[in-house]
Protein backbone atom coordinates (compact mmCIF):
# COMPACT_ATOMS: atom_id res chain seq x y z
CA UNK A 1 0.00 0.00 0.00
CA UNK A 2 1.17 3.61 -0.36
CA UNK A 3 3.61 4.53 2.41
CA UNK A 4 3.94 0.86 3.42
CA UNK A 5 0.93 1.11 5.72
CA UNK A 6 -0.86 -1.93 7.07
CA UNK A 7 -4.36 -2.62 5.81
CA UNK A 8 -6.65 -5.14 7.46
CA UNK A 9 -9.11 -6.79 5.12
CA UNK A 10 -11.40 -8.45 7.62
CA UNK A 11 -14.29 -7.58 9.90
CA UNK A 12 -13.34 -4.95 12.46
CA UNK A 13 -15.52 -6.40 15.24
CA UNK A 14 -13.63 -6.13 18.52
CA UNK A 15 -11.25 -3.37 17.32
CA UNK A 16 -12.90 -0.83 19.63
CA UNK A 17 -12.37 -3.19 22.59
CA UNK A 18 -8.72 -3.65 21.64
CA UNK A 19 -8.21 0.12 21.28
CA UNK A 20 -9.76 0.69 24.71
CA UNK A 21 -7.49 -1.98 26.21
CA UNK A 22 -4.46 -0.09 24.84
CA UNK A 23 -5.81 3.24 26.12
CA UNK A 24 -6.37 1.80 29.59
CA UNK A 25 -2.92 0.16 29.64
CA UNK A 26 -1.30 3.41 28.50
CA UNK A 27 -3.09 5.42 31.25
CA UNK A 28 -2.08 2.86 33.90
CA UNK A 29 1.57 2.77 32.77
CA UNK A 30 2.09 6.55 32.60
CA UNK A 31 0.41 7.12 35.97
CA UNK A 32 3.69 6.07 37.61
CA UNK A 33 7.24 7.36 37.34
CA UNK A 34 9.39 6.11 34.46
CA UNK A 35 12.43 3.99 35.26
CA UNK A 36 14.33 5.96 32.58
CA UNK A 37 13.75 8.82 30.14
CA UNK A 38 15.06 9.45 26.64
CA UNK A 39 13.22 9.87 23.34
CA UNK A 40 10.77 7.41 24.89
CA UNK A 41 9.97 7.10 28.58
CA UNK A 42 10.67 3.57 29.80
CA UNK A 43 8.52 2.03 32.55
CA UNK A 44 8.78 -1.27 34.42
CA UNK A 45 5.76 -3.09 35.71
CA UNK A 46 4.40 -6.61 36.18
CA UNK A 47 7.52 -8.25 34.64
CA UNK A 48 6.95 -6.07 31.59
CA UNK A 49 8.95 -3.27 30.00
CA UNK A 50 6.97 -0.42 28.41
CA UNK A 51 8.32 2.26 26.04
CA UNK A 52 5.89 5.18 25.72
CA UNK A 53 5.93 8.50 23.92
CA UNK A 54 3.48 11.36 23.49
CA UNK A 55 3.28 13.05 21.09
CA UNK A 56 4.40 10.27 18.79
CA UNK A 57 4.65 10.32 15.01
CA UNK A 58 5.43 7.69 12.39
CA UNK A 59 9.12 8.74 12.33
CA UNK A 60 9.42 7.75 16.02
CA UNK A 61 8.39 4.15 15.38
CA UNK A 62 10.11 3.23 12.15
CA UNK A 63 13.38 2.12 13.75
CA UNK A 64 14.37 -1.14 15.41
CA UNK A 65 13.93 -1.50 19.19
CA UNK A 66 16.38 -3.52 21.29
CA UNK A 67 16.17 -4.91 24.82
CA UNK A 68 19.22 -6.41 26.56
CA UNK A 69 18.50 -8.19 29.85
CA UNK A 70 21.30 -9.14 32.27
CA UNK A 71 20.26 -11.77 34.84
CA UNK A 72 21.42 -11.79 38.43
CA UNK A 73 22.57 -15.39 37.84
CA UNK A 74 24.04 -16.19 34.39
CA UNK A 75 22.96 -19.81 34.90
CA UNK A 76 19.41 -18.63 34.12
CA UNK A 77 20.55 -18.20 30.50
CA UNK A 78 21.30 -20.83 27.89
CA UNK A 79 23.48 -21.18 24.79
CA UNK A 80 24.75 -17.96 23.21
CA UNK A 81 23.22 -15.81 25.94
CA UNK A 82 24.99 -17.69 28.74
CA UNK A 83 28.36 -17.31 27.01
CA UNK A 84 27.82 -13.55 26.73
CA UNK A 85 26.11 -13.00 30.09
CA UNK A 86 22.94 -11.41 28.72
CA UNK A 87 19.88 -12.03 26.59
CA UNK A 88 19.18 -9.55 23.79
CA UNK A 89 16.22 -9.15 21.47
CA UNK A 90 15.76 -6.86 18.47
CA UNK A 91 12.39 -6.18 16.91
CA UNK A 92 10.60 -3.70 14.71
CA UNK A 93 8.01 -1.48 16.37
CA UNK A 94 4.91 -3.12 14.79
CA UNK A 95 5.90 -6.48 16.31
CA UNK A 96 5.28 -5.35 19.90
CA UNK A 97 4.04 -1.77 19.68
CA UNK A 98 1.15 0.40 18.65
CA UNK A 99 0.81 4.00 17.45
CA UNK A 100 -2.59 5.41 18.40
CA UNK A 101 -4.04 8.87 19.09
CA UNK A 102 -0.58 10.49 18.72
CA UNK A 103 0.75 8.17 21.43
CA UNK A 104 2.95 5.13 21.01
CA UNK A 105 3.60 2.23 23.30
CA UNK A 106 5.85 -0.82 23.04
CA UNK A 107 5.11 -3.73 25.38
CA UNK A 108 7.93 -6.20 26.02
CA UNK A 109 7.50 -9.12 28.46
CA UNK A 110 10.55 -9.64 30.64
CA UNK A 111 11.97 -13.06 31.55
CA UNK A 112 10.91 -14.70 34.81
CA UNK A 113 14.42 -14.83 36.29
CA UNK A 114 15.75 -12.08 38.63
CA UNK A 115 17.27 -9.25 36.59
CA UNK A 116 20.36 -7.23 37.51
CA UNK A 117 20.11 -4.76 34.63
CA UNK A 118 18.36 -3.76 31.41
CA UNK A 119 19.64 -1.75 28.44
CA UNK A 120 17.03 -0.71 25.89
CA UNK A 121 16.50 1.78 23.10
CA UNK A 122 16.39 2.18 19.36
CA UNK A 123 19.32 1.41 17.09
CA UNK A 124 19.89 1.23 13.34
CA UNK A 125 19.79 -2.03 11.43
CA UNK A 126 21.59 -0.26 8.60
CA UNK A 127 24.36 2.37 8.40
CA UNK A 128 23.60 5.77 10.00
CA UNK A 129 23.08 7.39 6.59
CA UNK A 130 19.93 5.29 6.26
CA UNK A 131 18.61 6.88 9.43
CA UNK A 132 18.51 10.34 7.88
CA UNK A 133 19.96 12.07 10.96
CA UNK A 134 18.14 9.95 13.58
CA UNK A 135 20.88 8.91 16.03
CA UNK A 136 18.92 6.44 18.09
CA UNK A 137 18.85 6.35 21.87
CA UNK A 138 19.47 3.99 24.75
CA UNK A 139 18.93 3.88 28.49
CA UNK A 140 20.15 1.60 31.25
CA UNK A 141 18.07 0.45 34.21
CA UNK A 142 19.71 -1.34 37.12
CA UNK A 143 18.22 -3.83 39.53
CA UNK A 144 15.13 -6.01 39.48
CA UNK A 145 12.73 -3.30 40.66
Amino acid sequence: TPGNEHVFLYDSAGIDDLAELYRATYRRVVSGEPAARSRFDVYLGDRTLFHVKEPCVREDVKYQVFVRVVPEDPKDLSGWARRHGFEERHFLFPQTGLLFERKCMVIFPLPEYPISGIRTGQAPRRPPSYWGGHRGWKVEISGSR
